[in-house]
């Protein structure tokens, strides 16, 4: 059957003021961007006319920047580094309004991607960062906190880019507190740590990651539907989404499985960086504001569709989404749920 929409805009008013506390990996995208000028005779590599070069807010910190474009009001837990990138990022956030009191400053480079932009194209990336995991007493640091973090939030996530600041004693632990307190928990998921969120209320992640992190091989439908409840029953979750490209998203639950179709994807040539941390962002905020998991998962696609054609590191725009939700009610017809047999 298909799926009936109630009012979208409802869901976003929800947003305002809501807190949600993000944990994960912050890091800073670096954007150089030049003009071509010849090929060099040096080697087979193009020679490019300098332009400009920005900074800008990446990984669970452009998640910190979505929420706070969404209205949230958010507290991160998460490491930067003592140095140039890191006292920026600080900065940013805070003019973003984000508590950062739980944030450690150490020793750690902070994860900084540099992206060399050719002709409006992303032609290479540098990657300058730690992947170890974080140092114990660091964790320690952070569990220490825990409780009065959690209070007083509406929402939690993980947002994991395999950076070393998310552990299993981490997870863990957050977990057992949202339990307690009876707070939700979203969590975005990289391979390493993908079956340690145990727990949690929703799990986020591309089918790659899915198939990767339980060895699952996809060979037709039956294969994908096996593994969604596979995976339920392992991380002992409310539900689970997986995003597949053009194929769309598959939203499993504990009684149906909804197939969300491609809503736009990316054009030929385009560099849409942060996709993945606006869906989050409109996501955990919607759960946060009680919306129906079926319709948070139709918003966060509308949000995502809106940037796949921007070159760099996207942000949610609510106004944008707010003139989108119009157009659900065609949308929603697309959409097919299926019971559980």
């Amino acid at each position: 059957m298909t799926l009936a929409v109630s009012d979208l805009t409802r869901i976003m008013d929800g947003f305002q003021d809501k807190s949600i506390l993000v944990i994960g990996d912050l890091m800073v995208d670096r954007y150089v961007h030049s003009q071509g000028r010849k090929l060099s005779r040096e080697a087979p590599v193009p020679v490019a006319d300098y332009i400009s070069e920005e900074l800008v807010l990446g990984g669970a910190a452009n998640l910190t920047n979505n929420l706070a474009a969404l209205g949230a009001k958010v507290r991160v837990l998460g490491v930067v580094g003592n140095d140039e990138a890191g006292r920026w990022l600080q900065d940013e956030l805070t003019k973003k309004g984000a508590d950062l009191s739980a944030v450690v400053v150490n020793e750690r480079p902070t994860s900084l991607k540099t992206r060399f932009i050719l002709n409006h194209r992303q032609y290479l990336r540098i990657d300058k960062e730690y992947r170890s995991e974080i140092e114990p007493h660091v964790t320690k640091q952070f569990l220490a906190s825990l409780k009065e973090l959690v209070d007083g939030t509406d929402g939690v996530v993980f947002s994991d880019y395999d950076k070393g600041v998310i552990t299993p004693e981490l997870i863990s632990n957050v977990v057992e507190e949202c339990r307690v307190q009876g707070k939700k928990i979203l969590a975005q998921p990289k391979v390493r740590h993908y079956l340690d969120y145990i727990g949690v209320t929703m799990v986020k992640s591309n089918l790659r990651e899915a198939t990767i992190a339980t060895g699952v091989s996809m060979v037709n439908d039956t294969s994908l539907r096996n593994m969604g409840h596979n995976l339920m029953t392992r991380l002992e979750c409310d539900s689970i989404l997986l995003t597949r490209s053009e194929q769309g998203m598959i939203l499993f639950e504990k009684k149906n499985i909804t197939s969300f179709p491609p809503f736009k994807g990316p054009k030929p040539g385009f560099n849409a960086v942060g996709v993945r941390d606006c869906m989050t962002a409109v996501l955990v905020a919607s759960l946060a504001a009680d919306a129906p998991v079926r319709e948070a998962v139709l918003l966060a696609g509308l949000a995502a569709s809106q940037q796949a054609d921007k070159i760099g590191t996207v942000v949610a725009d609510l106004n944008d989404l707010r003139s989108q939700a119009n157009t659900t009610v065609e949308l929603a017809e697309r959409i097919v749920q299926v019971p559980v047999r």
